[in-house]
């Protein structure tokens, strides 16, 4: 009777286990799903590929080079013909004026907006090769006039005084930054020169030519000051994952910066990029913003509500947008040729599956 009695208590257990777990009895249960999203790289070199005036050069001993900006006007000046004339004890000076004219800036990239530049060399080299030094004692630069103009009506000067080109035929611009940092579309040049002949009066002086060349060289070595940004071009996202099943989606960004700069990153939706432009009238939504250093790793973890979810459904373009700071200690910041910053995108998703339309699909 004992051994009956055990055997019905057996059969009850399991009969009541089996039920338990039929499909019907069970609401639902969940997986997880990992959903790549977006990956895009921001190189210097993309960044300003299309300015021609960019040229790379090493940098320091460290084997790396950086970009630098070059640029030369070379400027005729002709000098009157003269006659070599002495008053009394003294040979009469020769004026030369250097008549206003333009010479070439490099526009700078809208990308570095924002920024100044913290290490430039602007000189104005002589050259004599068409001048007959033995007809002069010395080529005195009395006045050369450097005025820079942007759009915006500011202007900066530089002068350079008293020197004399026969000796030294390199012009030095003190602290050309404040000329180049107002980002100028126009830079002239103007000024005096005076030759002062060697004693050999009567002697007609002709077909005289002095070259002024000038010659800017810019490192890509700047300090961020203000807001400065750049974007990439939008890509198109797709998630499988049907919001009607969704429970919960988690976000991860992963950002690799080489560069030294950081700063903000955000990472704007919408359904179409039109959107994206600058005089949109619809702005699109921000799916997230979060900062980010330099020179370092991170990865980003956002936790996503069902609103912020459905900004990344099927037929959503996304674009992210990159606002510039410094370094931290206020180092200039150096822009070098192989820098980059990697950003990837990617989901795990929590969905639901219903029994009983898994059941109907069986």
């Amino acid at each position: 009777m004992k051994k009956i009695f055990m055997l019905l208590t057996l059969m009850i257990i399991i009969g009541c286990s089996l039920d338990t777990f039929k499909s019907e009895n069970i609401a639902s249960w969940s997986i997880n799903l990992d959903v790549p999203l977006y990956k895009t790289e921001y190189t210097v070199r993309e960044m300003l590929k299309k300015y021609d005036e960019l040229s790379v050069e090493p940098y320091g001993t460290s084997g790396d080079s950086i970009f630098v900006f070059n640029a030369s006007t070379p400027h005729i000046i002709n000098i009157p013909d003269y006659t070599i004339t002495k008053v009394g004890n003294d040979i009469q000076p020769e004026v030369v004026i250097v008549d206003k004219y333009e010479v070439e800036i490099p526009t700078l990239p809208d990308e570095l907006a924002g920024v100044n530049f913290v290490d430039i060399d602007l000189t104005l080299e002589v050259d004599l090769s068409q001048f007959n030094v033995a007809l002069a004692d010395s080529v005195i630069v009395d006045e050369i006039l450097i005025v820079g103009t942007n759009d915006d009506g500011d202007e900066e000067r530089a002068t350079i005084r008293n020197q004399d080109v026969l000796v030294n035929g390199t012009l030095v611009i003190e602290n050309p930054e404040d000329l180049i940092n107002i980002r100028p579309t126009v830079v002239t040049i103007s000024g005096q020169i005076t030759i002062y002949p060697s004693d050999q009066p009567g002697v007609e002086v002709s077909n005289q030519i002095i070259i002024l060349t000038s010659v800017l060289h810019a490192p890509l070595v700047l300090e961020i000051v203000e807001a400065s940004a750049f974007d990439a071009e939008p890509q198109k996202i797709a998630s499988n994952v049907d919001d009607q099943v969704f429970k919960s989606f988690t976000l991860f960004a992963e950002i690799e910066n080489q560069m030294e700069i950081g700063g903000k990153l955000q990472i704007l939706v919408s359904p179409d990029t039109m959107n994206f432009k600058e005089n949109s009238s619809i702005i699109p939504d921000t799916l997230l913003s979060f900062q980010f250093f330099p020179q370092q790793f991170q990865i980003e973890i956002i936790e996503l509500d069902s609103v912020k979810f459905n900004l990344i459904a099927d037929s959503t373009y996304i674009k992210t947008l990159v606002n510039l700071v410094g370094m931290p200690d206020g180092t200039p910041t150096r822009f070098m040729t192989n820098d980059s910053i990697k950003v990837l995108l990617y989901g795990s998703a929590e969905v639901l599956v219903e029994t009983q339309d898994r059941a109907e699909e069986e």
